[in-house]
This record gives structure tokens, C-alpha cells and sequence, in this order.
């Protein structure tokens, strides 16, 4: 088979690889991403991009049309956009090329690269920083391809196993630190109107919480949220106020920098008690906690990892189930990918999508709109693995013949 002239990398930091403090220096916000996608998509080497961003990781995706070091393109664009020297923390950055990159990918979304072992949020996250790659026109083929066996294996993970079965979430995690240290008339202020926030409040709301506070940016988020939840409503203009007295602050927001300094919460509690409990579970951080009493408790990121240590023992025992379904569906990109070039695979191909859509048309005027588009995702789906069956016998085949 010829070589294939594209090359699929992943470029990535995460909580794995680096501290908090470290990570949240190359944190992009979602109002970044369109600029950062077309910055990378400029270039002469890159022939596609996919960017994803969450609180945990920042990802690049990149499909390579010339060999150079992928690291390099990425530190250009922190060098010209955020004057910051990546190449000083290399060490923290990982990489990985072809099958490698997409098994990663697999991981990632079906939560087994998250804090908490079967992180349910990521595929959505994972979604929707693909469907920003699409409508900004960054994604070429491969990364179509790619993200759609991801989101397949998502599925796949999530039906034949309990990971994620239980919401498993850093939220939820927060939500039980609550519920632990806590008593049920406690105040308790939400910072942030997002996903986030949206579950945690829930879950406070259906134990028993309802003495709650929502601070926002912008004010009528936080109101429609304390009137779901009963609760009272303020925006960060007036956040002296929305956080006297409370026994609780958990913030969550996509701030660039600290929205809360340690000289505001000196400020605001020199005339009353300060809270017994502070989650920040943003990156990067919204509350510069430095100077604060040790009677305080504080969990950031970083603080949650010794937490969750033992939060993860039985779904730690399906992790083979999940594995195996990863495995799987890189061998089968794998040998798509393989066959991109090849003339003789390219026939099929086209022969086989010939055939299904021949199928279709003799069948369209038997069946309801309903039932033929059923017919049509199925056999978009037979299709899919019958080439990709195809596909590693010849692989086989070929090894075979170089061999002898």
C-alpha cells in the first residue's frame, strides 16, 4: 500500500500530565477557539483541526500534510497569541500520532482519561468542540471520520458498561463534599451559570439544600436559576453582598482570570464568620484562596484528586469491557486510514456506496418516510463494517505477501 500523505496528531496537556497552577496557563475559553482553529488551519502543514477544550485538558487535533514536529505549531500559536513560551513546558505536553492518536480520543470521551473515572460530561464537551471545528470549516475527512467513531465508541462504552452509568462528574463529586461537611439550612453560594452549576444546584435542591445563592455575570441567568430553585439572585457587581454569611462558595465559571481576589473575602468576612467550605472547580481558578484560615476548606482541581482515590474500585473492574470496545474500533480506523491512497481500496469504496444507494432507491417507494430512514442509517452502518472488514484482509493479505 502506498504511505498515507496524511498524518493524524494529538497534541494535548491535561491533569495528568501537569498541576493545575501549570495547566490553566494554556486554557483557551470558548470565545477562543474559532481564532485559535483558523490560526492552526493557516498554516501551510495542517489540513484539518479539531480543538477541545474543558476544564480538565485542552487538546489539539491536527491532520498533517507535511512532516514537522507538531509541538512546534502549537507552541507558535501560544508564542503569538498568548506570549507564552510552551517549549519551557514541553514536559507537560503529550503526543501522539495515527492509531495512538485516535485510541487516545477513544479514552478521553468515554471518560477513563477524566479525574473521576467515567466522566459523563466529556462526550458532550467532546461534541461540541467538534461541532465548533465544523462550523468554523477546520475539520477535513480524517477528523470527520475520526470523531464519529469516537462518538460511536462513546455509545458503545456507556451501553455494554456501567461507566458512566451512575452521572459520574466532578460536579457530582463536588456535590457529595457538600452533602458530607454540610448541614442541610447551610448557605450556600453558586458562582457561574453553566452545566456545571445546573447539576450541582439540582442535586442540593433534591437532598434538602434550598438555602441557595446564584451569582452571575450577567443577572438574569442567575434569576432564572433562583426561581427554579427558590433562591436568591445576584451579579458579580454585587458580590460583597451575595456572599455575607454564606457557609459555602462553589464556582465554577470560564473567566480568563480570579473573579474573587483574597482581599475581597478578607473584606467581606472582617465582620462575620468565614466559610467553612470553598469548591473551585474552574480552569483557571476563580478564587485566589491564598492568606485564608486553615478552618477554611478549600478544594480546587488539584484538591479533589486525593478524594476521589477511592471513588473508583468497581468501575475500575469493567475497565477491561471498555477496553476491549477501544481496542476494536482502533483497529478498524486503523485500517481505514491505512486504505486512503490506495487505489484498489478506493474502488470498493465507491463500489460499495454504488450499491447501497442502488439498494435504497429500489426500496424507497415500499416503505414510509420513517422506515426508509431507519434503512438508511442501517445500511450506512453495514456498509461502515463490511469496508472495514474488507479493509484488514487486505491489510493481512499484504503483510503476508511482504513477508514471503
Amino acid at each position: 500500500m502506498k504511505e498515507q500523505k496524511l498524518k493524524l496528531v494529538v497534541v494535548g496537556i491535561s491533569h495528568k500530565t501537569s498541576s493545575i497552577s501549570n495547566l490553566e496557563l494554556f486554557q483557551l475559553n470558548k470565545n477562543e477557539i474559532a481564532d485559535a482553529l483558523h490560526f492552526l488551519k493557516a498554516k501551510e502543514e495542517v489540513e484539518g483541526v479539531v480543538i477541545i477544550f474543558t476544564c480538565n485538558r485542552i487538546e489539539f487535533y491536527l491532520t498533517l500534510k507535511k512532516p514537522i514536529d507538531p509541538f512546534i505549531i502549537i507552541n507558535n500559536y501560544f508564542l503569538e497569541n498568548k506570549k507564552i513560551d510552551a517549549s519551557k513546558r514541553k514536559h507537560s505536553f503529550y503526543c501522539y500520532k495515527n492509531a495512538e492518536a485516535a485510541k487516545h480520543l477513544f479514552k478521553v470521551i468515554c471518560g477513563l482519561d477524566s479525574m473521576v473515572l467515567g466522566e459523563y460530561q466529556i462526550q458532550g464537551q467532546i461534541k461540541e468542540s467538534y461541532s465548533i471545528a465544523c462550523s468554523e470549516k477546520t475539520a477535513d475527512k480524517i477528523m470527520h471520520k475520526l470523531f464519529h467513531a469516537a462518538f460511536r465508541v462513546g455509545k458503545n462504552v456507556r451501553s455494554n458498561t456501567i461507566i458512566g452509568s451512575g452521572k459520574q462528574s466532578v460536579s457530582g463529586i463536588a456535590y457529595q463534599i457538600l452533602k458530607e461537611k454540610l448541614n442541610k439550612d447551610s448557605l450556600i453560594a453558586l458562582i457561574g451559570v453553566n452545566q456545571n452549576t445546573k447539576i450541582i444546584a439540582e442535586k442540593l435542591n433534591t437532598s434538602g439544600f434550598t438555602n441557595l445563592v446564584f451569582v452571575n455575570r450577567t443577572l438574569y441567568k442567575a434569576e432564572k436559576l433562583a426561581d427554579q430553585y427558590c433562591g436568591r439572585a445576584f451579579g458579580l457587581d454585587n458580590i460583597e453582598e451575595a456572599l455575607s454569611n454564606v457557609k459555602c462558595i462553589f464556582s465554577c465559571t470560564g473567566a480568563p482570570h480570579y473573579i474573587i481576589s483574597s482581599e475581597l473575602l478578607n473584606r467581606i468576612y472582617q465582620k462575620s464568620n468565614y466559610p467553612e467550605l470553598i469548591i473551585d472547580i474552574a480552569v483557571p481558578r476563580d478564587i485566589d484562596t491564598n492568606g485564608l484560615p486553615e478552618a477554611t476548606k478549600i478544594f480546587d482541581m488539584e484538591g479533589l484528586r486525593s478524594y476521589l482515590m477511592n471513588q473508583e474500585k468497581e468501575i475500575a473492574l469493567e475497565l477491561p469491557i471498555a477496553e476491549k470496545i477501544i481496542e476494536d474500533e482502533t483497529s478498524l480506523f486503523e485500517a481505514w486510514s491505512d486504505s486512503q491512497g490506495d487505489e484498489t481500496i478506493a474502488y470498493y469504496d465507491e463500489k460499495f456506496e454504488s450499491l447501497r444507494l442502488q439498494f435504497l432507491e429500489e426500496t424507497k417507494g415500499d416503505l414510509s418516510k420513517e422506515e426508509f430512514q431507519t434503512l438508511e442509517k442501517y445500511s450506512r452502518s453495514l456498509i461502515h463494517r463490511l469496508k472495514a472488514t474488507l479493509y484488514q484482509i487486505i491489510k493481512t493479505n499484504n503483510s503476508q505477501k511482504k513477508v514471503s
